[in-house]
């Protein structure tokens, strides 16, 4: 039963998920994406492997540290599934790495519950971001999480709201002064670039909406669910329950608005994504139940990959 294989947090399950993700990484190029084997495309594939297991470790990280599900293995199972959905993204890699930092800013953001070096945190998580944008304009958005935050643990003193713009500032002297000696200032004018546009090309290839389908009826079933149970309600009113859905928001519009017509942008809604139906699956007592929800996130990559 694979249900009973990730209700554990067994080192097992991460090396069978990296295994997994390895394999079908290699099936995503040679035959969705349809890529030419030569050794630049081998080491662009080796490079999207390794950021995404970083994510992993990174989210593996976050999620025992701040006990956002129960002790198994389902968000990083279903951060990978999702991911095998969205075959595109694994060949975005600025924006592997835009999630990255996406995730590491979180990752600062939900440890302010600490009381502890609260501004360092603050100007942490506001960095990353800004970092973050370098690789993704789009990811600027994500600010607005911080600000969240600051509000939600009720550390609003007016310092506090400074903190992102002084990293604001140390980000935008650092990338202007590199480009200046290299003499690439044009470069610097042009990091962020926002054209908000709707593209509805995309909505058009069979490969792209029946995965987008599918995660919108798991993720509002997961939604509706998640809110419906009584035990639930104290996740909910936690602020790093409130600022994964908060986080889910912001990722949803950056995927709509985004000029990207290549469906990689829904990578910033994986991982919020992940927690949510992780914590519907968790819930469900009748096995057979969780076992079809299981598989159908299992089978469907290979129907995509194939189609």
């Amino acid at each position: 039963m694979i249900s009973s294989i990730f209700e554990r947090t067994n080192p097992i399950n991460f090396i069978i998920l990296c295994v997994f993700i390895s394999l079908f990484l290699i099936g995503g190029f040679f035959l969705y994406l349809e890529v030419p084997f030569t050794l630049e495309v081998l080491i662009k594939l080796f490079q999207s492997l390794i950021i995404i297991i970083t994510s992993l470790f990174l989210i593996d990280f976050i999620n025992r540290k701040n006990f956002l599900t129960k002790s198994n293995s389902f968000t990083l199972f279903f951060f990978v599934l999702i991911f095998c959905l969205f075959t595109k993204i694994f060949n975005q890699t600025n924006l592997l790495i835009s999630n990255v930092f996406i995730l590491m800013s979180f990752r600062r953001l939900v440890s302010i519950r600490s009381n502890r070096d609260i501004e360092i945190k603050i100007f942490d998580a506001s960095l990353w971001v800004f970092v973050a944008t370098f690789f993704y304009s789009w990811s600027l958005l994500f600010i607005l999480l911080v600000f969240a935050g600051i509000f939600l643990y009720k550390k609003n003193d007016y310092r506090n709201l400074l903190i992102p713009f002084v990293a604001l500032s140390v980000v935008l002297v650092l990338a202007f002064t590199f480009y200046y000696l290299t003499n690439h200032l044009e470069k610097f004018y042009s990091l962020v670039y926002f054209a908000p546009e709707f593209t509805i090309e995309k909505y058009e290839d069979i490969r792209y909406i029946i995965p987008l389908l599918f995660i919108c009826v798991m993720g509002i079933w997961s939604t509706i669910a998640f809110f419906l149970r009584k035990q639930s309600k104290s996740f909910v009113t936690r602020v790093p329950g409130i600022l994964i859905f908060l986080m889910l928001i912001l990722a949803i519009l950056v995927a709509i608005i985004s000029e990207s017509a290549n469906t990689s942008e829904v990578i910033f809604s994986i991982f919020p994504l992940s927690i949510i139906i992780a914590k519907n699956v968790e819930n469900i007592k009748k096995l057979w139940i969780k076992e079809i929800f299981l598989w159908s996130f299992i089978i469907l990559p290979f129907i995509i990959l194939f189609l």
